[in-house]
């Protein structure tokens, strides 16, 4: 086995790769928006099943 090269690869990729994305204040405050109104148009069932889906 001598002069016999190893062709095993390692394969690495940045941690950040596997976080999820941040969002934006401007998301953030539409997703508030959304937010208030299906709680302001629908039952507290309907809505707790949108959020919970």
């Amino acid at each position: 086995m001598e002069g016999e090269s190893s062709s095993l690869q390692i394969h690495r990729t940045s941690s950040i790769e596997n976080e999820p994305r941040t969002l934006s204040i401007d998301q953030i405050q539409y997703a508030r928006e959304a937010a208030m109104y299906v709680v302001n148009t629908r039952t507290i069932e309907e809505a707790m099943n949108i959020f919970t889906q």
